[in-house]
């Protein structure tokens, strides 16, 4: 998200905020914060009922804080919330937020959140501030401004005026038409009607519009947008406008676009793109019915007028036929799409039937099953042409059912890179995919169960699989048509080809994404306990960052030849993370190097996986690093610990064996549900590094 802008109100009423930038790109996303810090010194704040005070209650602060924590989720379904908490004037807090009208729900809410973690502990000495972002906006104040007679006052004194460095070629021209275009806007927006031209509540009080200003210009269109707090009036909202609008022309006269903000309302024009284009066309202006009686003398003009007007009539029905059929097979297209990766079958998939692989695994035989899992058994086999193969079955009793079955059919299908693994067809008789055999198994049983495999995996080969690990997330994440989420990533999914090259598997529980979405909110978290981020574990968010958590502990994994999921046979060592985080910040990491190594690894590439580690477990999402920025800390040698971030805290401590804690105060779970405190609460996810773990009961 861009930083915001706040102009706050301590005191007496500051000056118009005018901030210049000389970059070519929206001045907003380069705006700074300003909290009023560096003002003189506010004078006693005046006794009548709009002023600002310094004289922050913790009351009041405490209402503030419970209503910012509260406004995304109420915000976002509308795109609008305007919420107050508090009973008498002393402690009354009063909060809004917006979205700007072009955002979906899931746009607004994460917007919003984002806004609110980084507003909340700004300004905390003002009783009314305003914070801008690019597609929200959040204000507060301790009394009811839309409501309120110095609501005129809010909006001179929270204001900024911002404008863009370049200027036009034609700038008589240009403003001419920015009057013109915004006066079209205002009367829009101000009318309640979308953008969109449909009335919904998501765009009311919002309209976008474009208008060509110069022929000489190769950016010769603007793009100009308008939006009210929906809690004015119409004529508030006109009137907020319309007093804005002056402001750009006359303190950046020849600029190519600005924007102008106050406390209820703010309006942006530039010289390119930077709004959903579908909502500029207004809805089409109905003609008025007339009647009259034609006089005898018009009446041979009247029937050509009549032949002209059923003309007319024909042809507008059938644009408007043509537009309907336009819009429905772009409507089906995108199903098909969707469908697409649903009923993907046809194309690219080989069919193997039941019989084939019967015979190649003995009728599923004990001797030939390699394990089993949430979804089902996995059976090694071999095709007539000598080709060895693993065999996944649906089971019966399975955990996992028949959308999983589909989910990883379609993603392992669709999905072809040399770290992940290979789907080579699919048996719908008996619901089996048919992927590639892994002679060296898993990851999880070559370093933690087969001693064997272990002294065989010495620390060339472990920073190997380390670093293909992060390639195949990067194509997940990045490079792939669909944005995927593995979601279950473990060792126990990571599995070994001939040569101990990674190949990432098991697609059952993946989440897909197209476009520029990016993050999801799921009623039923599911995962496998030491590898969930906790804001996936705790509040359902699903995102990359998620999966970095993952690799994070993997990486970590690898380097002590620890469980995190496990606690140690010596007890006195805690659990991995705080484990390794201790061991970090006492710089004897070498102690927590797997001794099966025995000194022979290359200590700056160990403590570089250490760090990298560190960075992937943090609690803070954002602050994790993503799947192309690990690739290329771990594949420059440019990168070392002393040029990489400094890692936080991890977002899991385990202060001694069986009981957790989550980062910042929150509660201290054991694994049989218990709080520490006493109170009971419903079971994690199970612990089982086999199965599939679900924080619900299906």
């Amino acid at each position: 998200m861009p930083s915001l802008m706040v102009i706050t109100s301590p005191g007496p009423a500051p000056p118009l905020v005018l901030l210049l930038f000389l970059a070519a790109s929206f001045v907003a996303s380069q705006a700074g914060v300003n909290c009023g810090d560096d003002s003189p010194a506010p004078a006693p704040a005046p006794t009548t009922s709009n002023s600002t005070t310094t004289n922050n209650s913790s009351a009041y602060r405490a209402n503030l804080l419970a209503l910012l924590d509260a406004l995304p989720r109420a915000a976002a379904p509308t795109g609008f919330a305007s919420l107050s908490l508090g009973a008498g004037r002393d402690d009354r807090a009063f909060v809004r937020g917006i979205c700007r009208g072009d955002s979906t729900a899931s746009e607004c809410l994460a917007n919003l959140q984002d806004a609110v973690r980084d507003f909340s502990g700004r300004c905390s000495s003002s009783r009314r501030a305003a914070a801008w972002y690019d597609k929200c906006c959040i204000t507060y104040a301790d009394t009811n401004a839309t409501t309120n007679t110095g609501s005129d006052d809010l909006e001179a004194r929270l204001g900024e005026v911002l404008y863009d460095g370049r200027r036009v070629a034609d700038p008589d021209n240009y403003e001419q038409t920015y009057y013109a275009l915004m006066k079209r806007l205002v009367a829009r927006a101000a009318n309640n009607v979308g953008g969109n031209g449909n009335g919904s509540a998501r765009t009311s009080m919002f309209a976008t519009g474009e208008a060509e200003y110069t022929r000489s210009d190769p950016n010769r269109t603007m793009y100009g947008l308008v939006q009210c707090m929906r809690d004015l009036s119409a004529a508030d909202c006109d009137r907020c406008l319309r007093e804005s609008v002056p402001q750009l022309p006359r303190c950046c006269w020849g600029y190519q676009g600005g924007v102008v903000r106050n406390f209820n309302c703010h309006l942006r024009v530039q010289i390119y793109t930077y709004y959903d284009l579908a909502l500029d066309a207004p809805p089409p202006a109905a003609a008025p019915i007339t009647t009259s009686v034609p006089s005898p003398s018009s009446a041979g003009e009247t029937r050509g007028n009549r032949s002209i007007l059923a003309v007319a009539i024909s042809i507008g029905t059938l644009l408007v036929l043509a537009v309907v059929l336009v819009c429905v097979l772009r409507q089906r297209r995108r199903i098909e799409e969707n469908e697409e990766s649903q009923d993907n079958a046809g194309e690219g998939m080989n069919y193997i039937s039941l019989h084939v692989l019967r015979t190649a695994t003995s009728n599923f035989s004990i001797q030939n099953k390699l394990g089993e899992g949430g979804f089902g058994e996995v059976f090694k086999g071999e095709l007539q042409d000598g080709q060895v193969i693993a065999v996944k079955r649906l089971s019966k009793n399975s955990a996992q059912g028949f959308e999983e079955l589909k989910n990883e059919l379609v993603l392992a299908n669709s999905l072809k890179h040399k770290n992940l693994v290979q789907l080579l067809g699919v048996c719908l008789q008996e619901k089996l995919l048919v992927y590639e055999y892994m002679p060296n198994g898993s990851l999880d049983a070559a370093l933690f169960a087969d001693s064997e495999k272990a002294y065989q995996l010495d620390w060339t080969k472990r920073h190997a699989i380390i670093c293909g690990i992060a390639r195949g997330l990067l194509y997940l994440h990045e490079e792939s048509r669909l944005k995927v989420i593995h979601r279950d990533l473990k060792p126990s999914n990571v599995l070994l080809d001939l040569d101990m090259n990674p190949k990432i598997s098991d697609f059952g529980l993946s989440r897909a994404f197209r476009g520029d979405e990016s993050i999801d909110i799921t009623k039923r978290p599911v995962g496998t306990l030491g590898y969930m981020s906790p804001e996936y574990a705790y509040c359902g968010h699903v995102s990359t960052k998620s999966d970095m958590y993952s690799f994070g502990v993997i990486v970590l994994e690898m380097v002590t030849r620890r469980r995190n999921n496990r606690s140690f046979e010596n007890a006195a060592s805690g659990f991995l993370l705080s484990y390794v985080w201790e061991k970090w910040n006492a710089g004897s990491m070498e102690e927590a190097v797997d001794p099966a190594l025995e000194g022979r690894y290359p200590e700056s590439e160990a403590l570089n996986c250490v760090q990298i580690g560190l960075l992937c477990v943090q609690e803070n999402p954002g602050a994790r690093p993503d799947a192309s920025e690990v690739v290329l800390m771990l594949d420059s040698l440019s990168h070392s610990t002393s040029s990489m971030r400094v890692p936080s805290r991890p977002a899991f401590c385990f202060a001694q064996s069986g009981v957790a804690s989550a980062g910042r105060g929150n509660q201290v779970f054991d694994y049989q549900g218990a709080a520490a405190n006493g109170r009971q609460l419903p079971a994690p996810v199970s612990e089982n590094g086999v199965t599939t773990s679900d924080l619900q009961p299906r």
